[in-house]
């Protein structure tokens, strides 16, 4: 795997085309790492095969649909991610990552403030 350099990290999208592989969040440890197919910095560089960790934030926010609530506040996600739509790194530290549930089919964001990142990826395509 190759690393990212955190230089990148304000560039990096992803596109709701290419699919989560697998994906883990465990609050207790504080750790979330996610595969992806692609992602994309600049507009014209492709990565492939793409692990992102983020790791020992010091607090999350977890909103996902809620039957007969609507967007809600919740202690856990009721499944995975399907795909990524949103990835905000935002100027007071926090990291926004919003798509579609797996198998709740419904939408969640995540939001982990001052986190630690590091991202792999494969091989890239320019």
């Amino acid at each position: 795997m190759i690393r990212l350099n955190a230089k990148d990290f304000p560039s990096l999208t992803f596109s709701p085309d290419d699919p989560v592989l697998a994906m883990v969040l465990d609050q207790e440890s504080q750790r979330f790492v996610v595969g992806v197919q692609a992602a994309y910095i600049e507009p014209s560089i492709e990565l492939i095969g793409v692990r992102v960790e983020l790791c020992a934030w010091s607090n999350l926010t977890l909103m996902a649909e809620v039957e007969n609530q609507g967007h809600a506040t919740v202690d856990q996600l009721p499944s995975e991610l399907s795909d990524i739509c949103e990835f905000e790194m935002q100027p007071n530290g926090s990291i926004r990552v919003a798509g579609f549930l797996r198998q709740a089919y419904g939408w969640c964001e995540m939001t982990f403030q001052n986190p630690k990142m590091a991202v792999e990826y494969c091989h890239e395509n320019s």
